[in-house]
């Protein structure tokens, strides 16, 4: 009985120590915070803790680069000390047109502002015909007035050629300003008719041009008799009404470098051509016209010898048949001065040419000289 009451008192023993070990094995059934479930970090070995609040690093409000405070500092002065350019507005008007033309030796003018005003500015003035440039030129911008905010410019240039214009202002960048540019409207070119005894700007020009392609016109800004006798030689070369006058036409077609003398003997030297068919004479030499003269040769009874001959005599002044300075070529034949040259044929074999252009003559040609005599 005794020994029965042992074996039950280690079953007991037994049974609880069994339980005791099954409830040290069992897992945690506390639940964890989400809350910190969600601020959990898996820190590698050697990395710092962000949670530690002793570590430099550990702000989370902090992203993973920050700028160094004095380095953002010096930026900010940097750009707000760099200076901004400032807008800037370029206009233009034009003088000088008329109906939206300038007339042929006068001046188009360019009158421009540009806002704001700053010191050394400087605006490039293109002159366009059409697509092409014609004239670059730079100008320098002033103030218009004691503290304006408006700078002014000026440009100018004395037309001649046809065609359809425009002006452009540019005004170059600076560090102060940004750059600018316009542009004016179109404009054409007038060419006026001109007479005898018209003065001013058109008429110097009709010269030059006249000048230009050998024809021997008056000198500065008025139409003379000389001018008249080049238009007239004009018209002769180039089988129009024979007259004095220059019409809009004929200034136009001068303007753009037509109705020259073509020589028939460009290689001949120093050399004279007298075309008989139109009436004129041409000094020649290094191939090209030197000058041109309106003359009459023989009249139809007495006709001029054709062909080429050479100079062999000058009779200086006047003689007994009211022959002026006279140049000869072959017998009685001479080219010479004479009150009388008509528009056409009417000498006595002669070639005449006006009593103001004769010195000028005889002292070109030298003895010995060929001219050739067609027709």
């Amino acid at each position: 009985m005794r020994l029965r009451s042992v074996l039950v008192l280690a079953l007991v023993l037994s049974l609880a120590v069994l339980v005791a070990v099954a409830s040290a094995q069992e897992p945690s059934t506390t639940t964890a915070d989400p809350a910190d479930e969600a601020t959990a970090t898996t820190i590698a070995p050697g990395e710092p803790d962000p949670t530690d609040p002793a570590d430099p690093t550990s702000d989370p409000a902090a992203g993973d680069e920050q700028a160094d405070p004095a380095a953002g500092s010096s930026a900010a002065e940097d750009r707000k000390g760099a200076p901004i350019p400032q807008p800037t507005t370029t206009k233009i008007r034009l003088k000088g047109l008329r109906a939206g033309r300038v007339t042929a030796g006068n001046r188009i003018k360019v009158a421009g502002t540009v806002h704001p005003f700053h010191v050394g500015q400087k605006v490039t003035i293109v002159l366009h015909r059409a697509k092409k440039t014609v004239r670059r030129e730079t100008v320098k911008v002033r103030d218009k007035g004691k503290g304006s905010e408006l700078g002014q410019f000026h440009w100018s240039r004395k037309m001649s050629a046809p065609g359809m214009y425009h002006v452009e202002a540019i005004l170059h960048k600076g560090d102060d300003w940004e750059s600018s540019e316009t542009t004016s409207r179109n404009f054409r070119m007038r060419y006026p008719s001109l007479n005898k005894g018209a003065r001013g700007s058109a008429p110097a020009l009709l010269n030059d041009l006249l000048d230009h392609l050998g024809y021997v016109p008056g000198k500065g800004s008025r139409y003379s008799s000389a001018t008249g006798r080049a238009v007239l030689a004009y018209r002769k070369v180039n089988n129009m009404p024979r007259k004095e006058k220059a019409t809009g036409s004929i200034f136009k077609k001068l303007a753009k470098g037509k109705g020259g003398f073509k020589l028939k003997h460009p290689g001949a030297g120093k050399h004279v051509e007298a075309d008989l068919s139109r009436q004129v004479m041409v000094l020649a030499k290094h191939r090209k016209v030197d000058e041109i003269y309106p003359i009459s040769s023989g009249a139809p009874a007495t006709p001029t010898i054709q062909g080429k001959f050479r100079f062999y005599r000058k009779d200086a002044g006047y003689n007994s048949l009211g022959m002026y300075y006279s140049v000869y070529f072959i017998r009685g034949y001479a080219t010479h001065g004479y009150h009388d040259v008509p528009t056409y044929p009417a000498s006595h074999g002669c070639l005449r040419n006006p009593i103001p252009d004769s010195v000028h003559i005889y002292n070109w040609i030298d003895i010995g000289d060929p001219i050739y005599v067609y027709r």
